[in-house]
């Protein structure tokens, strides 16, 4: 006999691939799915466009009338080639001599231990940047590497106790340091 129930569900099958079929063959589509086309970019601004780009726009080259700014004394731009560490360096012999005579005393407190990197080369002097003091105040690094010592200025920086710290150019030149090296060096505060 015919049952409806089982001709219906044989038949359902059938009938969604043929509408799926059919609906593939049109220009059906929904205006969520609808992705919008970009006109071409005018003759003039294709030099200028950028396929990389979503937008293209006109590049004018610069002429006769095109005002550059003038370059100021003292900035980057006006100092040339590439410094060496010993130009950089602007300390006198007689202040490394007296950095260097910073030596174990029995008036200094060991603050701890920090990581460096090279500050500022523009700041002059031997100077350390740390979380380990909260105020500036005389102290005293030791390159853990090779031993050496030197006096200098501790200079509070924010961070963890923990955290790295900024070392003085002259400070590594002092140390021996390698200018790519990031030193392990101990920290002390010197007490008056």
């Amino acid at each position: 006999m015919f049952e409806p129930r089982s001709f219906c569900a044989r038949l359902k099958p059938v009938v969604l691939v043929l509408l799926v079929l059919t609906l593939a063959g049109c220009k059906f589509s929904l205006p969520f799915l609808r992705v919008a086309k970009r006109a071409p970019p005018p003759a003039e601004a294709a030099l200028g466009c950028d396929p990389a780009n979503a937008a293209c726009v006109p590049v004018h080259q610069p002429g006769e009338t095109t005002v550059f700014p003038k370059h100021r004394p003292g900035s980057i731009a006006a100092v040339g080639a590439p410094q060496t560490a010993e130009v950089l360096d602007v300390t006198t012999p007689a202040e490394r001599k007296a950095a260097q005579a910073g030596r174990k005393g029995q008036h200094e407190k060991k603050l701890g231990k920090t990581i460096a990197s090279l500050g500022a080369v523009s700041d002059p002097g031997f100077w350390l940047k740390t979380p380990l003091v909260t105020k500036a105040a005389p102290g005293r690094v030791i390159w853990a590497s090779n031993g050496n010592s030197i006096k200098l200025v501790l200079m509070p920086k924010d961070g963890p106790k923990g955290g790295g710290s900024q070392i003085s150019l002259a400070a590594m030149r002092a140390l021996e340091i390698p200018l790519t090296t990031l030193p392990e060096l101990i920290v002390f505060r010197l007490r008056k």
